[in-house]
């Protein structure tokens, strides 16, 4: 059951990781006239950063389920 709220909660990270990336990014883009960029920039390097974050997961998951599969 641990494992099925960690991946429930990946999605709230998401949206988490886009809202402050587009408040942040609007706020740069407002203050050093960038047309855009800093938004575009932000968006992705967090949805980059939130792909590695799910692969590691899901590594660590396969890494217990394996281990779990060789002691049954």
């Amino acid at each position: 059951m641990n494992k099925y709220l960690i991946f429930t909660s990946i999605g709230f990270e998401l949206v988490g990781i886009m809202v402050a990336s587009i408040y942040l990014g609007q706020t740069l883009d407002e203050h050093f006239q960038t047309k855009g960029v800093a938004l575009i920039v932000l968006m992705f390097a967090g949805l980059a950063s939130w792909f590695t974050h799910l692969i590691f997961l899901l590594r660590r998951f396969q890494k217990e389920d394996e281990s779990n599969d060789g002691k049954e």
